[in-house]
């Protein structure tokens, strides 16, 4: 077996190679993970040492985000630093891999109209006993529309990761759109969510241009964990896997929070995205009105469920209404039943969310695991199990 410090070294290397043969210019950042105990001047010490720019502290996962303008002067110094544990690309990870297409909108809508996808989950039917009032779930995306008049009684805070701040403003649209089948409001107006008195924090790693760096995603997660979110939505995805997210994942599966991603709309066989084949995240696949997995979309193993993910009309930024496709639309009704089971039972543990969410579900005749992972999530069921063992 090779010493650990030669297959760190080889492990760098190999980072180094990938960044000078991919398409494209090199990626302005790195992310830098240290051994525990590594003093925080000494973190800045190493970075300064480089030639590097510190951008970003991360201590969930004992990191930082930095700009090394000479990049491989810098690796060959870090792969010389015994504090240092691994060094990743702070790479670029997109919503558009979740999200397949936008359709035309809709005109603003004068009274409350129930989304295709929101009856089909059956959450009308546990709307007796659960709403979701109370649970606190973040969407992890571009940012939601504070003002938005179908959301903004539910929304409870939030931070922009990008620009480090608690003002977040969703200026793509992607977010707000998760938001609204996650938690709109029951209210006589444009739509209803699946958990409709659900808590809303905006947690926005995504730009503009539906695009987001490792580091901002792995803060994001942080400030999940800081303010005691319990479910986390991630209707996002990429190829390849970050360390440093793993890690991020990891920190908030043991602090208990349900984390559900998409599982990406490439129509490829054994093709779930990342971050939704970890383990300990609910990887959702899309199905359409007449009961079929979406051609679209990614099947592998590590589909746990399926949902609603064709057509789905939901709130928009700007107060608009918008018809959006794709893994991305079907996450936000797992998230929302999810947030249904916690407003019943709020002492649920994460496994036995995912437990009952999965063991709930409507199989689809025809297709197998790998596409529908259980089934389509079914509201209706999922909360009547609860309540019988409450």
């Amino acid at each position: 077996m090779l010493p650990t410090y030669v297959v760190y070294i080889m492990a760098l290397a190999a980072l180094a190679r990938r960044s000078r043969q991919g398409a494209g210019p090199r990626p302005v950042r790195k992310i830098i993970l240290f051994e525990p105990g590594v003093d925080p001047d000494r973190v800045r010490s190493i970075v300064e040492e480089c030639g590097g720019k510190l951008r970003k502290s991360l201590p969930i996962v004992n990191g930082v985000a930095c700009v090394l303008p000479k990049e491989a002067t810098a690796m060959s110094l870090l792969s010389r630093a015994g504090e240092v544990a691994w060094v990743e690309d702070d790479f670029i990870i997109s919503i558009s891999t979740a999200c397949f297409f936008v359709l035309r909108p809709r005109p603003r809508p004068r009274k409350q109209s129930m989304p295709w996808g929101i009856t089909k989950v059956k959450a009308p039917e546990a709307w007796g006993s659960a709403t979701g009032k109370g649970v606190r779930v973040a969407v992890l995306d571009t940012g939601i529309d504070m003002t938005h008049p179908d959301i903004r009684a539910n929304i409870a805070g939030g931070f922009d990761c990008i620009n480090e701040t608690t003002n977040v403003v969703d200026d793509n649209g992607h977010g707000t759109h998760v938001a609204g089948t996650i938690a709109a409001l029951d209210d006589d107006f444009g739509v209803v969510g699946v958990a409709p008195e659900a808590r809303l924090y905006a947690v926005k790693a995504f730009g503009s241009g539906g695009q987001g760096q490792v580091s901002d995603i792995v803060q994001g997660m942080e400030w999940c964990i800081a303010n005691r979110v319990q479910i986390i939505n991630m209707s996002f995805g990429t190829v390849d896997s970050s360390k440093a997210l793993t890690m991020a994942i990891e920190k908030a599966a043991q602090a208990g929070i349900v984390m559900v991603a998409a599982a990406g709309n490439d129509g490829r066989r054994d093709g779930v995205l990342y971050p939704a084949r970890d383990p300990n995240v609910i990887a959702v696949a899309a199905s359409t009105r007449d009961d079929r997995i979406a051609s679209f979309s990614n099947s592998g193993g590590q589909v746990a469920i399926a949902a609603p993910g064709e057509d789905i009309y939901s709130t928009y930024r700007d107060g608009g209404y918008k018809s959006l496709t794709g893994t991305s639309m079907a996450c936000p009704h797992v998230t929302g039943v999810a947030a249904l089971l916690l407003s019943v039972s709020p002492g649920l543990a994460r496994d036995d969310v995912r437990e009952i969410v999965c063991g709930t579900a409507t199989k689809l005749s025809g297709f197998s695991p790998d596409q529908q992972g259980s089934g389509v999530v079914n509201a209706g069921a999922a909360v009547a199990r609860v309540r019988l063992s409450a």
